[in-house]
């Protein structure tokens, strides 16, 4: 049994998808056309995207993906943000991840501290 199992046991009671609707917390990894961002940049900031209070923030970032997109709000407002996105002519691909607010960091410290029964 992996740590990650021991835990969810545990504190399996407290995990839950936040469901009220101004809630919940999504990140959208971008991927751009290669030597793009500055464009993507732009037409983001044309289309007030990023000054829309559901955009946390939007980070520039190496590897598959080049950007990250913090939203919040309702599954509503999530997707007509990553549908708005979508249509850039500079996008090639999209990953969404939908947050789950399981534990808080407490809940966990104090069950780190504890020896694992299971392993």
């Amino acid at each position: 049994m992996v740590l990650w199992e021991i835990i969810v046991r545990k504190l399996g009671w407290k995990a839950r998808m936040a469901t009220q609707d101004n809630h919940i917390r999504a990140y959208v990894l971008v991927a751009i056309q290669a030597g793009k961002e500055r464009e993507f940049c732009g037409e983001v900031l044309s289309k007030g995207l990023i000054l829309d209070p559901r955009v946390e923030r939007m980070d520039f970032v190496h590897g598959f993906f080049d950007f990250v997109l913090t939203l919040r709000g309702s599954i509503k407002d999530i997707d007509l943000r990553v549908m708005e996105l979508r249509k850039s002519y500079f996008v090639r691909n999209t990953e969404t991840l939908i947050c789950f607010e399981m534990f808080t960091w407490d809940d966990l410290s104090s069950q780190l501290r504890e020896e694992p029964k299971d392993l």
